[in-house]
């Protein structure tokens, strides 16, 4: 039989172009399978290892990488890590592959590049800089596709949900024996309230909030945010 499933929540913080950010990337083990759920920003890798290492974990055990979708702030060490730890697997949608191994523009350097006429000379500089960080991100091989409602043989079980919006294949993970819901981006946490994340920035805002509907249909005891981390009180209470 398999061990229980044991789920870490990563607690990364940092400051990031002048501003202090908290990021939680996820654990996922049992004892023969270790998932890491998202990267980080570009050059985080030992930001992971020393969080990693305060939960009692060393990467060097990493099986898989599970990624949520292709912003640059859960893809930026991914290229790095799997340097580190080539046997490791990829997995992702396959509209998120195409972003990942950089078939495609990321989306945000398609909205970057669609708002940039109307920049004051400023922001142009700004935006400039935000575009050399989402064009230096480097492309990735995906190694396996995830499909709606797969079960992953971990535990007892990881289901993948499909959760669009934010990007268009975004994904979450929900696993069953914990009740616990990985939310990636779907949903974040600020001030206290659970939102879509930048609405005017979402791939597509309805079908974001036809997302967190789904949510309703799993039984949730803790919802993880990637921003945000865990929320173990009612988290439908704190939907705005």
């Amino acid at each position: 039989t398999k061990f229980r499933m044991k789920i870490n929540v990563l607690d990364i913080s940092f400051e990031y172009n002048g501003t202090s950010q908290t990021i939680n990337p996820v654990i996922i083990q049992d004892n023969e399978t270790m998932i890491l759920v998202d990267t980080g920003y570009p050059d985080q890798i030992g930001l992971l290892e020393e969080s990693a290492k305060q939960n009692d974990i060393s990467l060097d055990k990493l099986t898989h990488i599970i990624i949520t979708h292709h912003d640059y702030d859960h893809v930026g060490s991914l290229a790095a890590l799997k340097r580190r730890f080539p046997h490791v697997k990829i997995l992702a949608s396959q509209i998120e592959k195409e972003y990942i191994e950089k078939q495609r523009k990321p989306l945000r350097l398609e909205q970057a590049e669609k708002i940039y006429p109307s920049l004051s000379e400023v922001d142009k500089e700004q935006a400039l800089i935000f575009h050399k960080t989402l064009e230096s991100v480097e492309g990735t091989e995906v190694n396996e596709v995830l499909e709606n409602h797969q079960i992953l043989p971990v535990g007892n079980g990881i289901e993948v949900v499909f959760t669009p919006g934010h990007t268009a294949g975004h994904i979450s993970l929900y696993i069953k024996e914990n009740k616990t819901f990985i939310a990636g981006d779907a949903l974040v946490l600020m001030d206290d309230k659970l939102v879509i994340p930048y609405p005017h920035f979402a791939y597509d805002t309805d079908k974001a909030k036809e997302s967190v509907k789904h949510l309703f249909s799993y039984e949730i005891e803790e919802l993880i945010c990637y921003h945000g981390g865990l929320i173990k009180s009612n988290w439908k209470d704190l939907l705005s």
